[in-house]
């Protein structure tokens, strides 16, 4: 994944809140590769595998006889990565970038990926090149979440502000962060077949995982220093604003839906 274009934090850095990620999302990810085809033997390949939540998960799906090579474009990410999967066997781990891996055509059985196209200029170059590294009926397992579903209940009108504010501002750097809205047509475009869907929307009214979005729009307002001085000023407020709302057990807080999408590459491709 582009550096230049990923506007979160990576490594120990970003650690906490990919562990709340997958806190949050793991379980529903896992369920779904396994409804999807996911089963040992298979040589799989994970696209973005960041501190390496899901690289375990993959890893003890598929034993006994199956192989992971686990992808990154961040040296970061990679060593968290390799340390948190020390004693997994059958993974490797390989730095490249998730559109041109480099990897030969033809090789995998299943193809995997989590909130990685929304941080991509190209996510239809994604797609493409994910159905070339496919085994012909080798199969698709991806996920994106809408950044613009999460709600509060009382309603907050400073979480519309953000919702548009991260909008603009990812799109000023070259990715679209609801492209979950999209995607499905983009893999029929991109040549798959017997597309599947289903999607999930985590709802809290206490604990830690109320403050995904917090976190995450935080990290980035790190990271868009090219923005006006003051949008990141007022991106910090709503910051703190919807801080306070996290912390009332009295307001419900729904996080971004997760979209699930599974494809096949033609046999006959």
């Amino acid at each position: 994944m582009s550096q230049s274009v990923y506007a979160l934090n990576v490594g120990r850095e970003g650690f906490d809140r990919l562990a709340l990620v997958q806190k949050i999302y793991g379980p529903k990810s896992r369920e779904w590769l396994l409804r999807s085809g996911l089963r040992p033997g298979m040589r799989v390949l994970e696209l973005a595998c960041g501190t390496g939540a899901m690289t375990r998960v993959i890893a003890d799906s598929i034993v006994p006889g199956g192989s992971l090579v686990a992808v990154d474009n961040s040296e970061a990410q990679l060593e968290t990565a390799k340390a948190s999967c020390a004693g997994v066997d059958g993974v490797e781990f390989v730095r490249a970038d998730a559109c041109a891996t480099g990897l030969p055509e033809g090789s995998f059985d299943l193809v995997y990926f989590r909130l990685l196209a929304m941080h991509l200029p190209d996510p239809a170059g994604l797609l493409r090149h994910i159905r070339t590294l496919l085994k012909p009926g080798g199969i698709l397992v991806c996920e994106e979440a809408a950044i613009d579903s999460t709600f509060t209940d009382p309603p907050y009108a400073e979480q519309l502000i953000l919702h548009e504010m991260a909008a603009a501002l990812a799109s000023d750097h070259g990715s679209d962060f609801n492209v979950a809205r999209r995607l499905g047509s983009l893999i029929n475009e991109a040549g798959f077949e017997s597309l599947e869907v289903s999607a999930h929307m985590p709802i809290y009214v206490r604990g830690e995982e109320k403050f995904l979005e917090v976190a995450s729009f935080g990290e980035a307002l790190n990271h868009w220093q090219s923005a006006p001085i003051e949008v990141i000023r007022e991106g910090r407020e709503i910051c703190e604003d919807l801080s306070r709302a996290a912390s009332d057990e009295r307001v419900v807080y729904g996080l971004s839906t997760m979209r699930q999408f599974a494809a096949k590459r033609p046999a006959a491709a």
